[in-house]
């Protein structure tokens, strides 16, 4: 997953210690390596969770004149392409890893590089000659950054308790975010439960300079109309959909899919067993004689691409209690969505057979697949 986090102290720094507390709070983000760079005006952390370039690819990354340090969560799919392009322009690199091409892509393009980038990312990267530190974060939001101002200084991590490390930061309840949680379930961005904590919104960058900030969007999500034929959509979907799973593919390390037996996850089946080298491992869980238990539809679904295929039953013998303990601690701000659990426990069982997994998650959203949805729909008629 990894995970980053950092802030800035123009007005004297707090000493080392207090970027090493906050990578502490994230090592379950990345477990396979930690680091942290502190510097007179800025100190960034990052915990890796090793996908690309398992050996080489230790965070945070600094140039070589020490100028320019990044840190870095998420993956760049589009990686390889840039690398050849950065390459081109002059750009020498010690590693394999997407992380040091997010880097260099910043030092040739500036802001307009993360329009660029082809992923999931939070990102932030600290110039020491212009003392200007730059967050941005990814088109649809998928990785997480929280940030926050006090004083004139800049504070952000993956998770909240990487911000709690800062006395500066007040545990406030922020009632405005309270209250779209109790409306939607879950704290929509760019609000939170802490007063003064934000989420960068999805898309958008955020640039710190001696105290003053700016930011924008660099990219913007446009609708626009296109008198599509059936076929052809049908043909530019499937194209699409084939290499989104073909570029989420790309790692180093042990990789499978969950396999929930529905439309979207069992889509994601059908297109990684296509391209995947060797036999695909699928993972799920069951709810032996629940109304709801999809079993006979994962199984199918593993028998049919021939996946080895891996399932957790969670019966009334599981340890929910521990588990509803712990969830709150990782997941920061809470969630109404009860699939939590089972994801909490398809995870621990994954983790021990991959270390990379790829989900249906958003597809649902994307096709509206959720009665909820229609519902709306009904919701606004019956207003009118």
């Amino acid at each position: 997953m990894c995970g980053i986090a950092g802030f800035t102290h123009r007005r004297g720094s707090p000493g080392r210690r207090r970027i090493e507390r906050a990578i502490e709070c994230l090592v379950h983000r990345g477990p396979d390596q930690q680091a942290v760079v502190h510097g007179g005006c800025a100190s960034l952390g990052a915990v890796r969770l090793s996908i690309i370039d398992v050996a080489g690819g230790d965070q945070p990354i600094s140039t070589a004149d020490g100028n320019a340090t990044i840190a870095f969560n998420g993956e760049i799919y589009n990686h390889a392409e840039l690398r050849r392009e950065l390459e081109q322009r002059g750009h020498r690199f010690r590693t394999r890893c997407d992380t040091e091409v997010a880097l260099r892509a910043f030092l040739e393009w500036d802001i307009d590089s993360f329009s660029r980038l082809r992923g999931m990312f939070a990102v932030a990267i600290w110039q020491e000659a212009e003392k200007r530190l730059i967050l941005a974060r990814d088109r649809a939001g998928i990785k997480p950054l929280y940030i926050a101002r006090r004083n004139g200084e800049l504070y952000f991590g993956s998770e909240l308790k990487a911000l709690f490390v800062h006395p500066e930061i007040s545990r406030t309840l922020d009632l405005v975010g309270l209250g779209h949680y109790l409306t939607f379930n879950y704290v929509p961005g760019p609000f939170t439960l802490v007063e003064g904590i934000r989420k960068l919104p999805p898309g958008e960058w955020l640039e710190w300079r001696d105290g003053e900030v700016r930011g924008g969007a660099y990219w913007k999500l446009e609708f626009r109309r296109r008198p599509w034929k059936l076929e052809e959509a049908k043909a530019e979907l499937d194209r699409l959909l084939r290499e989104s799973v073909r570029e989420h593919l790309i790692s180093d390390v042990p990789l499978g899919v969950w396999s929930s037996g529905g439309l979207d996850s069992s889509t994601m089946v059908h297109y990684a067993s296509e391209v995947f080298p060797g036999r695909l491992k699928t993972f799920s869980v069951s709810f032996r004689g629940r109304s709801f238990d999809e079993s006979p539809y994962f199984r199918e679904v593993a028998a049919r691409y021939g996946t080895d295929h891996h399932e957790f039953d969670l019966n009334p013998s599981v340890d929910l209690p521990a588990a509803i303990e712990q969830i709150p601690y990782y997941s920061d701000e809470p969630s109404a969505d009860a699939g939590a659990l089972p994801v909490w426990f398809l995870s621990k069982m994954t983790r021990r057979h991959v270390t990379v997994a790829l989900s249906g998650e958003g597809a649902d959203e994307l096709f509206g697949g959720y009665y909820t949805y229609l519902a709306d729909r009904y919701a606004r008629w019956l207003r009118w």
